[in-house]
């Protein structure tokens, strides 16, 4: 099969499920404001604007529309040009499209998607992602300094500054925060494992489609930017998307544009499942009150001028192959809906470190096997001196601990992640419902950054979890979402700043799921960022 060689594959990929390229080059101009909407959507992506789209008169495009649908007969039609001319423009005359202006200034408060309002029932807290994902729902956030009216129903209460947007007023309060289940995630760590992926085979049953690029440094979000949607799918305010109509991009292209190629939603959940938030980056979904986050897993390897070959075979399984300049390989298989499944790291001279493999069974896990912790086992990074953090990142675990686990039940199963400690970052004071991080308080990471790649560096199988976690104040799904997207700010701070291997950290959103201090109103305690160092969690000891 030919390679598909593209500055960014997933604009391709995302024509290709909508047509929007195709019908251009046919002659066959889409008219649906629909459309034009989704386009405009696209080109607030650096590198995803379909070909040939001029992204400003896909702008102007939708002000006709939208001052032609409210207006009264006596409007001029010159003055109202129609969507369709207007698209016909913009295809038959490309402009170079303008970069977008980084988003290093915190936005204001978003409110959250209307499915992720505040809900009545605790859901118990599990982790998305890897072979089982269930995960807490992310609770749009505050930075402690600004006061925020809280959840709770009485208007006159000072409120502490909260990690989601207040309830409604009409609302009742919600109930008192439910201590995760472990047996449910157990239950529902299982029903994310399915057979293998095709591309976890020896001799897959097709050859799979080949797509080759190169990362531009544009397609590449830092750690410093915001995520140009809020957490509901709208595209933020910004020089190429200045609409507040947004809502309405198609399911297809938000899961493209997350790195899932053409795979519609409804091929990789069961029939159980309900989306309860989509933000194109990030698609929550909740089952028998347990929540998970889907996502492209190899977000954080995507580094300005890696260069990736990703082969996806027909069961929507890929097997990625990521070059970078000085030479490192890594090579990762991903489950359909983006779960990363396998990583094998090689080193420049050769050497070939396989990191996690969880195309391999693992026997299940018995809680009451498990060591019982009488106390948190954490320690906090803004008092620790950096011998006792060196320390603690070669800590090796709970003893009477003689099996290893997969990342699946790392990442999900609270009683297996808190047999390795956590180092508590609450650091980083991150504006309301913002993912960014500013460089001040990037840098003050220097300690962990710098100990973590020493570690890599001695050992280059080392494995890092990186967490996110929120207050229980606002809806549980946009809590996991959020602190799932503060999780991969983190992730990138430390490889921007500190050089520490992307290929070594997973990261993990929790929302409210994993509370420090158990409560349901406003604590700044329970915002917070954390590392553990899972390496021996995942090797036979």
């Amino acid at each position: 099969m030919t390679p598909i060689r593209n500055a960014t594959a997933l604009a391709s990929v995302l024509t290709l499920v909508i047509g929007t390229a195709a019908g251009a080059q046919s002659g066959a101009q889409p008219d649906d404001p629909e459309k034009l909407k989704m386009l405009q959507k696209l080109c607030a992506i650096p590198g995803a604007a379909p070909k040939g789209v001029d992204c400003d008169q896909v702008d102007e495009a939708l002000k006709a529309v939208d001052s032609a649908e409210p207006a009264a007969p006596a409007a001029e039609p010159e003055q109202q040009a129609k969507p369709k001319d207007a698209l016909d423009d913009a295809l038959k005359k490309p402009k170079k499209a303008k970069k977008a202006d980084k988003a290093d200034k915190p936005e204001q408060a978003e409110k959250p998607a209307q499915a992720d309002t505040p809900k009545s029932d605790s859901p118990v807290a599990e982790v998305p992602e890897a072979p089982a994902v269930t995960a807490p729902a992310p609770a749009p956030d505050a930075p402690p300094k600004q006061a925020e009216t809280p959840r709770a129903p009485e208007p006159e209460a000072p409120a502490q500054r909260a990690d989601a947007p207040p309830a409604p007023a009409a609302e009742t309060p919600r109930a008192e925060v439910a201590k995760p289940d472990p047996l449910a995630q157990i239950e529902a760590l299982r029903r994310q494992l399915g057979a293998p992926p095709a591309a976890a085979a020896e001799n897959p049953p097709d050859a799979g489609e080949l797509v080759e690029e190169t990362v531009d440094r544009d397609d590449v979000r830092r750690s410093s930017e915001d995520f140009q949607t809020d957490l509901s799918g709208k595209v933020k305010n910004r020089d190429k998307a200045k609409k507040d109509d947004d809502d309405g991009l198609d399911p297809l292209a938000k899961i493209a544009i997350i790195g899932l190629g053409a795979v519609a939603l409804s091929e990789i959940l069961d029939k159980d499942d309900r989306v309860v938030s989509n933000s194109g980056d990030r698609v929550v979904v909740e089952q028998g009150g347990q929540f998970r986050v889907i996502r492209n897993d190899d977000v954080l390897l995507r580094r300005p001028g890696a260069e990736v070959e990703t082969r996806r075979f027909d069961d929507g399984s890929t097997r990625t192959r990521l070059t970078y300049e000085d030479g490192t390989e890594v090579e990762t298989i991903r489950a359909a809906d983006g779960r990363v499944l396998r990583r094998v790291r090689r080193l420049p001279d050769g050497t070939d470190v396989v990191l996690f493999d969880d195309t391999q069974a693992s026997p299940d896990v018995e809680i009451s096997d498990l060591p019982r912790a009488q106390e948190r086992n954490r320690v906090d990074y803004r008092d620790i001196e950096e011998d006792a953090l060196a320390r603690a990142l070669a800590a090796n675990g709970a003893p009477g601990v003689n099996r290893s686990f997969s990342l699946a039940q790392v990442r999900n199963i609270d009683a297996v992640r808190h047999l390795v400690p956590e180092i508590t970052v609450d650091t980083i004071q991150f504006e309301t419902n913002s993912a960014a991080i500013r460089v001040d308080e990037a840098e003050e990471l220097a300690a962990l950054g710098n100990a973590m790649r020493d570690a890599i560096e001695r050992n280059p199988a080392e494995v890092f979890l990186i967490e996110g976690h929120t207050d229980a104040v606002g809806s549980y799904a946009y809590n996991l979402a959020l602190s799932d997207r503060r999780a991969e700010s983190v992730a990138l701070a430390l490889t921007e700043y500190f050089e520490v291997p992307p290929e070594n950290m997973v990261l993990q959103g929790y929302g409210e799921g994993d509370l420090l201090v158990p409560t349901d109103v406003a604590e700044r305690a329970n915002r917070r960022a954390a590392v553990r160092r899972i390496t021996t969690l995942l090797s036979v000891r």
